[in-house]
């Protein structure tokens, strides 16, 4: 979004010798994530490796590795004052995480999230795999919740929507990592965090099964939002509502369905805008690949989203070399 190379790189404590790579893990997880200390049963090696992805709108590590433990310490932070939310979706094995007095088990498919510029730790007892979403505070705020002063937050599989857990949201991720819509699929990730934080913090107190029938709704117009189609009428059919049922769903966030899927797709065109890739296509193609037939009306709605327009997003993403 901002000029830089996407990254797609992959680390192995195999790739050194047995008495360096405590040191090399911590040198490489630093530069690559976050700085962190790191410790391993004295008996047993650190047997790791990560895949680092970058998909624009955040960053994911995806960590296997044997038994270890990983702290962030106040010296940690003042060395390194990387400002992020961590989302954590656990994929195989035990972990025990802590923040301040807020502690938590957790194991396949939870969710734990927690404040990097506080200290925290992690454990894990055995054979383990966790994929870290780096998620710069500002965009967290803006698009999943206010985090203000929370400590440590943990989300169970069972409280997850059924078939999108964190093993699911992980293989979608990491199913589309390397294409073109990789923003895309971020920017539905987030949704799917949103969603997620409003059944936890009390935001919505719908029950769980209003909540996964909005979620079905939701990842239905991510997949379908290019289709001239869509429609409130289209989506009801796909997830087995009523367009009155539907309409009450989206009512819960201040929304009509129209206006929801409006919204999906100025934040569409706004990834689009600040793709490197499509600097070819105007502004007015790109707005219409997403279903704005009048450029008037697109650019009015454009800049009272994001408070400026279509092409200062472009320009501020790729200024002009004088």
């Amino acid at each position: 979004m901002n000029g830089r190379l996407r990254q797609d790189v992959r680390i192995s404590t195999q790739d050194v010798g047995d008495a360096d790579r405590l040191d090399y893990w911590r040198e490489r997880v630093g530069s690559l994530l976050i700085d962190v200390e790191c410790q391993r049963p004295p008996e047993q090696g650190l047997d790791a490796s990560l895949r680092f992805q970058d998909f624009g709108l955040f960053r994911m590590a995806t960590i296997q590795a044997n038994a270890h433990a990983v702290a962030r310490s106040g010296h940690s932070i003042r060395h390194d004052a990387r400002d992020s939310i961590f989302a954590c979706l656990m994929l195989q094995g035990r972990g025990f995480s802590h923040q301040g007095v807020d502690a938590a088990l957790h194991g396949p498919g939870d969710v734990v999230m927690y404040d990097t510029a506080r200290p925290y730790g992690h454990g894990f007892p055995g054979d383990m795999s966790m994929a870290v979403l780096d998620i710069p505070r500002s965009l967290f705020e803006r698009h999943v919740g206010r985090w203000a002063a929370r400590g440590l937050v943990r989300i169970e599989s069972s409280r997850v929507m059924a078939g999108w857990d964190a093993l699911a949201v992980h293989r979608t991720l990491t199913g589309g990592a390397g294409r073109e819509n990789d923003e895309h699929l971020a920017s539905g990730l987030l949704e799917w965090l949103h969603s997620l934080w409003q059944a936890h913090s009390g935001e919505s107190t719908a029950s769980k099964s209003t909540l996964c029938s909005l979620w079905r709704a939701k990842a239905f117009i991510e997949a379908h939002l290019a289709e001239d189609e869509l429609d409130s009428a289209l989506v009801g059919r796909a997830v087995g509502l009523s367009s009155r049922q539907l309409a009450r769903l989206f009512e819960r966030e201040g929304l009509s369905v129209s206006r929801y899927v409006w919204g999906r797709r100025l934040e569409r065109c706004r990834i689009d805008l600040q793709d490197p890739a499509l600097r070819h296509l105007s502004v007015s193609e790109l707005a219409f690949r997403w279903g704005f037939n009048h450029m008037a009306h697109f650019c009015r709605c454009y800049k009272r989203r994001f408070e400026e327009t279509p092409s200062q997003t472009r320009s501020a993403a790729w200024p002009v070399a004088r």
